[in-house]
């Protein structure tokens, strides 16, 4: 399904992991890896830690595993230069990767790490490698993908999720065999004028699920979870992934705009910034 992998090379120390971790996406079709280095002339971005060998040695070991590689130079990484390398591309040819450690809540307006920027304007799917913080050496390869991997998938059903689902279909279909589907009943939506119907939304909610988990089955699918519950989303969803070793979270994302994210705050933006995996954000795509 995915035939190009861009890699965003920032300088920094655990570049290179995304490059491994791209290697691992070789099961769902990658056969070409388009690496956007970042030169720039600000010292200060040549962190201690980095080494270009080894992203010439990291490209080399993914050449020997049959990819083409090419790589671009980008000034400082402009959002809309990266965009650019993929927006002609088909709806599932592409995919945008890009490395960063988890956020914390204090830190989100402040943070820098440029993956937090590049989601603001998403134009094709960006996976969110995610980096081990506590691993100073960054030797510790973040979970890769295989078909044995856990991927999970939170719903709201909106249109926006209907369109990432899309997507997981594709990788089921590609060989991806265990997925949980969830949908969290928002309790600061729900609670307290519509308790009462409480028990009629579960019912609704887990007739839908039960709808896509056998439209997953159908694509190949074998082992297939429902979680349905009643709580704060954001919360619900870390949980799971901490409780459940989930390889990949694949949400929905409709960009808003970076000043609305950070006063405001979504689900797929908290949980890509502060998640406990690697974060697939699905855009709007149009057909």
């Amino acid at each position: 399904m995915i035939k190009k992998l861009l890699v965003v090379n920032q300088t920094l120390p655990y570049d290179h992991l995304v490059l491994k971790f791209a290697r691992s996406l070789k099961f769902l079709g990658a056969k070409e890896v388009v690496v956007a280095n970042n030169i720039t002339t600000l010292s200060d971005r040549l962190i201690d830690g980095y080494d270009p060998l080894i992203i010439e040695e990291s490209l080399k070991e993914i050449e020997k595993e049959g990819f083409t590689t090419r790589t671009l130079e980008l000034q400082d990484l402009p959002v809309e230069d990266i965009n650019k390398l993929v927006q002609n591309d088909d709806t599932y040819d592409s995919l945008i990767m890009v490395g960063a450690k988890r956020s914390s809540l204090g830190k989100r307006i402040f943070d820098t790490e440029f993956a937090y920027e590049l989601i603001q304007m998403p134009s094709k799917p960006i996976l969110i490698v995610r980096i081990d913080e506590e691993d100073e050496k960054f030797s510790t390869t973040p979970a890769e993908l295989s078909p044995e991997s856990h991927v999970l998938f939170p719903t709201d059903f909106s249109e926006n999720a209907h369109q990432a689902f899309t997507y997981l279909e594709r990788m089921v279909e590609a060989g991806i065999r265990k997925v949980t589907l969830m949908h969290i009943q928002d309790i600061s939506k729900i609670s307290p004028y519509l308790d009462y119907r409480i028990i009629e939304f579960n019912q609704i909610d887990r007739d839908r699920l039960e709808e896509l988990k056998k439209r997953l089955e159908e694509k190949g699918a074998t082992n297939v979870d429902i979680i349905l519950e009643m709580g704060r989303p954001f919360r619900e969803i870390s949980r799971v992934v901490d409780e459940n070793h989930v390889d990949l979270l694949i949400l929905g994302r409709q960009g808003k705009g970076i000043i609305k994210d950070i006063f405001i705050g979504s689900n797929s933006n908290n949980l890509a910034r502060r998640a406990h995996t690697s974060v697939l954000l699905v855009p709007e795509m149009k057909k």
